[in-house]
């Protein structure tokens, strides 16, 4: 005579591969989505980063220093040099002379003609080339002491600039913000918030439901219970599949993001990306332990989708429109200052993804922590209120 099969108790080895065989498609598929929108992101980004990289601040203002030196130098001696003249000829003894010169009268200035040619090549691969930057110079200089008719002011560049602002309705405020925004900090938080939580806000609301529901809803679960499993191997198992896919979507994703990063930059950036892609693995479980509760408080699948997918795109949709309320946008001119509450009436707003870039470089902001210990118990919390509420509650078997 057999003896009695054994009972499992905790967990379901049998049923754990049937969710691997059934659902390992969908998986594949969310991890190819996620690490190509990772890649193009990461590869956007460092685009971005290498072209404004380029810095021309230093080289913009050797060349107007030298511009000015052969200005006054041309006021002194009554000479014509000019920098069209020195970057067409190859003789450029004029311009040591002049150069030497004033170095004469002030020697802190160190001019000379290689930094003056470095300067101007420095500049020349900008969008007006080095020409541009010759006739904002002599506006510059014209202006330079001079006053207004009517007021008296001193007249500037950058007073000219505000006053065409202002008549035009624009403040000049809007544009430094603009010139202070980091765009791939913006590509980065667009990507976290909004790209790259789709795929596993889709995986965790399909397969959050049917675990359980759906095998409910189907009559399938009376063919799980009757094989030597208890219920709360069932709940176990089933949430033990949710807890593990998405990190490995998260996992497998963020080794892709820093392979891109590493290959392109030489910098894989990893311990930062760890803390994001960590950070985003704790959210797609506050959501799934959302969709797991739903999945075994109904017994229909309509009504359990229509929960967790409803938390979903509540949040996901409260994060677009919070989006338009951060002060960047606001500041930008493109956002409204009161859409910045819905931020406080989602799950992704405890996501804080400037805190978590921190990690890795000299000075962390420890913010994310606690937002984070929230975001884990939600899910801590959902997953075993949806374990308590499978165990006790009639199925219609």
């Amino acid at each position: 005579m057999e003896g009695n099969p054994k009972i499992a108790k905790h967990y379901s080895a049998p049923l754990m591969k049937q969710n691997v065989k059934s659902k390992w498609v969908l998986t594949l598929v969310m991890i190819l989505i996620s690490c190509m929108l990772a890649c193009v992101v990461s590869i956007a980004m460092n685009t971005i980063a290498n072209v404004g990289g380029k810095d021309t601040g230093d080289a913009q203002t050797d060349f107007f220093t030298h511009l000015s030196a052969i200005a006054v130098y041309n006021q002194m001696a009554g000479a014509d040099l000019s920098p069209v003249d020195f970057l067409s000829s190859a003789d450029k003894s004029a311009y040591e002379a002049a150069f030497d010169a004033i170095n004469a009268q002030s020697p802190d200035m160190d001019l000379s003609v290689e930094r003056f040619a470095a300067s101007a090549q420095a500049l020349a691969g900008g969008d007006g080339g080095v020409d541009s930057y010759v006739e904002q110079f002599e506006y510059t200089y014209a202006l330079m002491d001079e006053k207004g008719v009517f007021t008296g002011k001193d007249l500037t560049i950058q007073g000219m600039m505000d006053a065409m602002l202002n008549a035009m309705g624009i403040s000049s405020t809007q544009l430094e913000r603009m010139a202070d925004m980091n765009p791939t900090s913006m590509i980065n938080r667009m990507y976290f918030t909004v790209m790259g939580i789709i795929p596993l806000l889709l995986f965790v609301v399909i397969v959050g439901n049917s675990l359980i529901v759906d095998q409910v809803d189907s009559g399938s679960m009376a063919y799980v219970l009757a094989t030597p499993t208890k219920r709360a191997a069932v709940a176990n198992t089933q949430a033990l599949f949710l807890i593990v896919s998405p990190l490995i979507i998260c996992a497998v994703t963020c080794l892709a993001r820093i392979a891109v990063s590493a290959a392109t930059t030489g910098d894989g950036n990893g311990l930062t990306n760890l803390a994001l892609f960590g950070g985003m693995y704790v959210l797609t479980e506050a959501f799934g332990g959302i969709c797991y509760m739903g999945s075994c408080l109904f017994n229909r699948k309509g009504r359990a989708t229509a929960f967790g997918g409803g938390v979903a795109v509540w949040c996901f949709i409260a994060s677009l429109l919070g989006m338009f309320g951060s002060p960047d946008m606001v500041g930008m001119g493109m956002g409204v200052e009161s859409l910045g509450r819905f931020n406080n009436m989602t799950l992704i707003g405890l996501f804080d993804i400037d805190a978590l870039s921190t990690v890795g470089s000299g000075s962390v902001d420890y913010a994310f922590v606690w937002k984070l210990c929230v975001l884990a118990g939600i899910a801590v919390v959902s997953y075993a209120v949806g374990k308590l509420r499978f165990q006790k509650k009639d199925l219609p078997l």
